[in-house]
């Protein structure tokens, strides 16, 4: 933002960033935030003598170092037993038995053997995918939701703290006023990546189905069952597709889960250490000043 805390060949244009910045805020709160700087600037004499670093709550810095460690180690540990869980349910036999009992999924001919039946249009790998990884999918969104859920009542604990102990001044109130302004971008945020759980899921799927050539015939059920959705195994890593795909998708939705985790993270240990008098600049430009 100052342009001076890193070394860089060419400082940030601080205007630019500050006005995409404020297409993400919540009108309110920016009303709000304008109302605090104007405060500062017009009473400058009230923000000398204080302490020097503005914004800092120990509590809450004690508080964010601890609990998000424990929320990172809780998600992992459910991710664990959510990937062990799926690992089970699509073993081959259980792949099998799907299949055969999910719908007419499998063809069996006398002569040529066994086959799938799901053919590349959208209405068949749609049933396909309702019946199968859709399963999958749905039952790791309420995960992501529930950590997500857990950081939210941390960030209302921290906000707690931070409030009563550090907002207690027109320049003390600027970045708690900030951090508010911007949460129903953030949340817009979080709902769109809990939705690239099914929709990366579906394109991926439909991918082994994307052919056009004749059916494939195997000796048995089994043997069908273990090739089905051969693009998601390559490399025969796996006893079936299904296990490929079930890993790729664990380390997807663990991942994406672990990602929020660490922003909402790294944004309260940026918040939270609060700023010093000598970035008070941080707030101003030229052309509020001459204002």
């Amino acid at each position: 933002m100052t342009g001076v805390s890193v070394r860089l060949n060419d400082s940030p244009n601080r205007s630019s960033m500050v006005a995409d910045l404020s297409q993400s805020m919540m009108v309110t709160w920016s009303i709000a935030l304008f109302e605090h700087m104007d405060a500062l600037l017009n009473n400058l004499e009230e923000s000398v003598g204080g302490s020097e670093q503005i914004s800092y709550s120990e509590t809450a810095w004690k508080l964010c170092d601890a609990g998000f460690p424990q929320i990172m180690a809780d998600a992992n540990k459910l991710y664990d037993e959510f990937r062990a869980k799926w690992i089970q349910r699509f073993s081959t036999e259980e792949v099998m038995r799907l299949l055969l009992e999910g719908g007419d999924f499998l063809h069996h001919d006398e002569e040529k053997g066994w086959a799938l039946t799901v053919k590349n249009n959208k209405q068949d790998i749609s049933a396909f995918y309702s019946a199968t990884i859709h399963l999958l999918v749905s039952d790791a969104e309420p995960l992501f939701v529930r950590m997500h859920g857990r950081v939210m009542q941390l960030q209302e604990k921290l906000c707690k703290y931070w409030h009563a102990e550090s907002a207690v001044d027109a320049v003390s109130k600027l970045l708690p006023c900030l951090e508010s302004s911007l949460r129903e971008k953030e949340n817009t945020i979080v709902v769109s990546l809990r939705s690239s759980l099914n929709a990366l899921a579906k394109k991926r799927f439909a991918a082994a189905f994307n052919t056009k050539g004749a059916p494939r015939y195997y000796s048995s059920a089994a043997s069908c069952a273990r090739n089905v959705g051969r693009f998601w195994n390559p490399h025969y890593a796996y006893e079936n597709g299904f296990l490929a795909f079930t890993d790729d998708f664990c380390d997807y939705a663990r991942g994406l889960t672990m990602h929020v985790i660490e922003w909402y993270r790294d944004k309260w240990l940026l918040f939270l250490r609060g700023f010093s008098r000598g970035q008070l600049n941080l707030f101003e430009t030229t052309a509020s000043m001459e204002a």
